[in-house]
């Protein structure tokens, strides 16, 4: 029987431990929820998962017996009772055929692995497996009955990829936490030993070895000498690693693994500025979650990033550390200007401004759905 009215959102599995996906689930079911959409949740459940032991190659096998075997059985029941499943991330679009094609939304936040796949992005192009896996990906993409996008960008990337597809974009939102933190108003300049930031993991387009060249060059400037670098996230690996070995002020360069939400709120507020100098995005939280703190951003002069900044950022080249060094040293006097163009860039991206744009969607679905 039918459950008139209600969304199924479908989340992620947690041992993957995708931080941004499984946050950006919990922020929608609860801000869908607080507007007055009626909302149930279901994702993958680590059941052999919780077997597996400490052995990376028997839980990755084991979080695919969750995925790809268990979880598509259960979804097919539970979706049955519902006109409208909201898939939250791309990457499980092949849960599409299980949940019921036409009745079913899929929010896309970039498609780098489906572009490496079909030889589009050689830097994401990975194994044999992982190739397999972006087919049946591009497959339920091709199938779902509506898209949203986090940006132009990744709008842009899935015209290309799916015929015709019926997408509208919305960006993502802030977390309540960085909200309340943004009414205070701008803070004052920072005191003590003064740091750039970074926060990121290590797909290849965060740029993290980008950023280490980018501060090798700023500390040898009058105005950055005696600066520190911060780089939060996960452990160094390839390229970032040899980077921050051969990094002249390496001594100078803090790595801090996953910190947790207190300490990143507290390193936005503290920073000189954001270095966020990625390649390419999907969308950039960073960027926006240091605007809402009172943190000065330095981005990349590519979309997704100068359009989500709003024009309150310093722009620049992030293959080019020496270009980009001359503009930040030529912006430092702006940067007390940049925390209030942030703060107020950071309100279009309030929980209030972004979420009630799902309902419209949802109605769509379901009228248009006849089980």
């Amino acid at each position: 029987m039918l459950v008139p009215g209600r969304v199924l959102v479908v989340g992620n599995y947690p041992d993957d431990e995708q931080e941004s996906m499984l946050r950006f689930g919990a922020m929608l079911v609860d801000n869908l929820r607080a507007i007055g959409v009626e909302v149930d949740y279901v994702q993958p459940r680590p059941v052999f998962g919780r077997r597996a032991g400490t052995s990376p190659r028997l839980r990755k096998l084991a979080g695919y017996l969750d995925k790809f075997v268990i979880f598509p059985v259960v979804l097919w029941f539970v979706a049955r009772r519902y006109r409208v499943v909201h898939i939250t991330d791309h990457s499980n679009a092949l849960y599409v055929e299980f949940a019921g094609a036409r009745k079913t939304l899929v929010t896309c936040h970039d498609l780098f692995a489906v572009r490496g796949m079909l030889g589009d992005l050689d830097a994401a192009r990975g194994g044999v497996s992982g190739r397999i896996l972006q087919r049946w990906i591009l497959r339920g993409l091709r199938r779902a009955a509506r898209f949203t996008a986090v940006s132009d960008v990744t709008a842009h990337d899935l015209a290309r990829l799916v015929a015709e597809p019926r997408v509208t974009m919305i960006p993502n939102a802030l977390a309540d936490a960085f909200v309340v933190s943004a009414s205070a108003g701008a803070p004052a300049e920072p005191a003590g030993v003064p740091y750039f930031l970074h926060i990121g993991g290590n797909q290849f387009y965060k740029n993290r070895a980008g950023v280490v060249r980018l501060f090798n060059h700023l500390t040898q400037t009058a105005e950055f000498a005696g600066h520190r670098l911060v780089m939060a996230g996960k452990p160094p690996i390839g390229d970032f690693a040899g980077e921050l070995a051969q990094s002249p002020v390496h001594d100078r360069i803090d790595v801090l693994i996953t910190p947790d939400d207190a300490t990143v709120h507290a390193l936005y507020k503290g920073a000189q500025a954001l270095l966020f100098i990625s390649l390419t995005e999907g969308f950039g939280w960073p960027v926006i979650e240091a605007q809402a703190l009172g943190c000065p951003v330095v981005t990349s002069d590519r979309e997704p990033m100068r359009s989500v900044a709003g024009g309150a950022a310093v722009l620049v080249d992030p293959e080019d550390p020496v270009s980009a060094t001359a503009a930040i040293v030529a912006a430092r006097d702006i940067w007390p200007r940049l925390r209030l163009r942030g703060l107020a860039n950071a309100r279009r991206y309030y929980p209030a401004e972004i979420y009630p744009q799902y309902p419209a969607i949802y109605r769509e679905i379901a009228g248009a759905y006849c089980p």
